[in-house]
């Protein structure tokens, strides 16, 4: 089963837990640049916004790399980040390379409700000092993100997935279409 799931797109929309789900139901093994991002910046640190994109490029290496590390094996692979079209090149490239198939779950939902779910996040959880360094509880700055997000070119195939509500985790209907990609 040599199958590489990529999930991207809007920052609130799940893609995390939605990773940790689906490496649940497959049994397999999952890498999320926000936790490689946090183990960096314990070890690293970071002094200022561009130090920390820097960490989150670093984050995206070491799953490009972790990728080609495991393709030889053949062993299905999930990664979960908002990776940029380049990003995505590179790991389509790797999966070629070694015969896998790909598919990008892209998650969108409505701007407004996003940002309350991030700001929530930011101003109500213990999230980590690695995600705190952005402009994002600007509004603007957000909605400017998310739309600079969306127009990432997506390469190969893709299921775009409403992701305003959280009830696509469970939706049977997008789960049968990811189990027959795992298949």
């Amino acid at each position: 089963m040599k199958k590489l799931l990529l999930i991207t797109g809007d920052i609130a929309a799940g893609k995390t837990t939605f990773s940790n789900i689906l490496s649940k139901r497959y049994h397999v093994a999952v890498f999320q640049k926000d936790t490689i991002k946090e183990i960096l910046a314990d070890q690293i640190g970071f002094q200022d916004r561009e130090e920390n994109k820097r960490l989150s490029h670093a984050a995206i290496e070491v799953m490009c790399h972790i990728f080609s590390r495991i393709a030889p094996t053949d062993k299905p692979l999930i990664l979960e980040a908002n990776f940029h079209e380049d990003e995505l090149k590179k790991l389509h490239t790797i999966a070629h390379e070694n015969q896998y198939d790909v598919l990008t779950l892209v998650l969108q939902g409505n701007a407004d409700v996003l940002y309350c779910r991030y700001m929530h996040r930011m101003n109500e959880e213990d999230r980590h000092s690695a995600h705190l360094a952005t402009a994002l509880h600007r509004k603007e700055a957000f909605i400017e993100t998310a739309n600079w997000i969306r127009n990432e070119k997506i390469t190969g195939e893709c299921l775009i997935i409403e992701a305003t509500d959280l009830s696509y985790q469970n939706d049977p209907a997008i789960l049968a279409e990811i189990d027959h990609f795992m298949k």
